[in-house]
């Protein structure tokens, strides 16, 4: 709904009480934070997330997925998670892309100051229609309210 979760005190917590941190960025790639890292990026406390899961196939436009986290937890995650035992690698092709999407995205604004300045302009068409969008969106995420 694009609520941005308080993820600062979510961390605290866990830390206090030895608890697994998971945070869902992908909505967040490419799209917040500096370089386009994500929001925990832009908070400053990615580092303190044990687990990051993102997409390639949304801010960064390709397709894919991926989780970042310790050597050891994404070892432990590969060795027994039965959805990535039985799937495969990206093709190379795909992996370029990517990654040429990545390094272009770290140095450039343009893509996500664009999208931010029609999000809002689309939040005002949809306020001057008179079509109401959940106020808890604070990002590009704009849920219309139906029924």
């Amino acid at each position: 709904d694009g609520y941005i979760a308080p993820i600062e005190e979510i961390v605290k917590l866990a830390k206090k009480y030895n608890a697994l941190t998971f945070l869902d960025e992908v909505h967040a790639i490419g799209m917040y934070g500096p370089r386009g890292a994500g929001i925990a990026a832009d908070l400053g406390i990615a580092d303190s997330v044990d687990i990051i899961q993102g997409t390639m196939a949304k801010g960064i436009g390709v397709i894919g997925g991926y989780i970042t986290g310790s050597g050891p937890m994404i070892d432990a995650i590969r060795s027994f998670a039965s959805g990535f035992i039985f799937t495969t690698s990206l093709p190379p092709s795909i992996v370029a892309a990517c990654y040429t999407s990545v390094e272009h995205l770290k140095v450039s604004n343009v893509e996500r100051d664009g999208l931010h300045k029609k999000t809002e302009m689309l939040r005002k068409s949809f306020e001057r229609a008179g079509i109401p969008i959940m106020n808890s969106s604070e990002t590009h995420i704009l849920p219309v309210l139906i029924g």
